[in-house]
Order: C-alpha cells, then sequence, then structure tokens
C-alpha cells in the first residue's frame, strides 16, 4: 500500500456538534430524549459516542446521507 493511500484524507471526516467521524464508518445511529437532554448516539467500528444534540442537528445530517429519500428511479 502506498503512503498516499494508507493516509486519511481530510474530506474524509466531517465535523458536527465537535464530533470529528468517517461518515462511511458509521454503523448505527439513533437519536433520543433522556429528562431534558437530547442525545444523538453513534455507533462505529465497536465504538460508541453518545453526542448532545437537542436541535437533532447531527441526527438530520446522518439520516441525509446514509439514508437518501428514495428517487423515482428506485421505484
Amino acid at each position: 500500500m502506498s503512503k498516499s493511500s494508507a493516509r486519511a484524507r481530510a474530506f474524509d471526516f466531517v465535523s458536527c456538534l465537535k464530533f470529528v467521524f468517517r461518515p462511511r464508518r458509521v454503523d448505527a445511529y439513533f437519536h433520543q430524549v433522556i429528562g431534558e437532554q437530547a442525545i444523538t448516539t453513534v455507533h462505529f467500528q465497536g465504538y460508541t459516542q453518545a453526542i448532545p444534540d437537542p436541535e437533532q442537528v447531527l441526527y438530520g445530517y446522518l439520516t441525509r446521507q446514509l439514508q437518501p429519500e428514495p428517487s423515482d428511479e428506485d421505484c
């Protein structure tokens, strides 16, 4: 493997609500409200990260990127 292909490229990463990740590495995610705190939990490569997300910014991003709306061609 060449050095250039072994390095992570900056555009592979996304930063949202101080959480930096690679969308293609996300295995699962969900949003929940516990008491007065809203949290988006992300599972990736054996790790779990809970991110405060009261306005569902991260959850909305993940939903748009990982579960896009079906197009007419998909029907």
